[in-house]
């Protein structure tokens, strides 16, 4: 698997991961959700994510081992969770913006979805961000990327079959859309799992 050294991490990663942040920071201030509750939820987690990614991006980069590693460790699991939940409020929020219905069921049902969410962030995610155990250069990300997007269409396309084979299971639209989002995520989370083993 193409992973590079810490020490060829690019600030560059952290710089766009920080910009986007920050935007949408400033995209949520401006532009309220109407739901009160979410809009604080969205707006306090896009801070969360501007403080808690870089200091796991530099810890990840710098002390990663050693007696210090040992000691920061509780904080850096606190973090490593915390930008997971943070990441799924961030892909909620784009799903708003893009006035999907995916997004009431992220909404409604983020326990069992949150579940799956956590087999793509720690995966996937988290290399995309550069902040997973083992840092991966662009190479490896494609390949990531490319099983994780065909196994999310997979799953998708599942979805779409089930939706014209049992027309019946579309009359609770909620628990339609948690079906159809839940395999998406876990297809997705497959070619995740699978993207390492191919590419060793």
């Amino acid at each position: 698997m193409a992973n590079g050294s810490d020490h060829s991490r690019s600030i560059l990663r952290l710089l766009i991961g920080e910009g986007l942040a920050a935007a949408g920071l400033v995209y949520a201030r401006l532009h309220p959700y109407a739901d009160p509750l979410w809009n604080l939820n969205f707006f306090y987690n896009a801070l969360f994510f501007l403080l808690a990614y870089p200091i796991l991006y530099v810890y990840r980069w710098t002390m990663a081992e050693g007696c210090l590693a040992a000691v920061l460790w509780p904080v850096s699991f606190v973090l490593s969770w915390g930008l997971g939940v943070s990441c799924y409020l961030w892909i909620a929020y784009l799903l708003l913006l893009g006035n999907s219905p995916y997004f009431y069921a992220m909404k409604l049902h983020y326990v069992p979805l949150g579940v799956l969410f956590a087999f793509i962030y720690f995966p996937l995610i988290q290399p995309i961000l550069g902040v997973g155990p083992k840092y991966q250069t662009l190479g490896g990300l494609l390949g990531l990327f490319l099983y994780s997007a065909l196994g999310g269409f997979f799953g998708y396309e599942t979805g779409w079959f089930l939706s014209r084979r049992f027309p019946a299971i579309q009359t609770e639209h909620s628990h339609w859309l948690l079906l159809w989002l839940g395999l998406t995520f876990l297809g997705t989370a497959i070619g995740a799992q699978v993207a390492p083993k191919r590419n060793s």
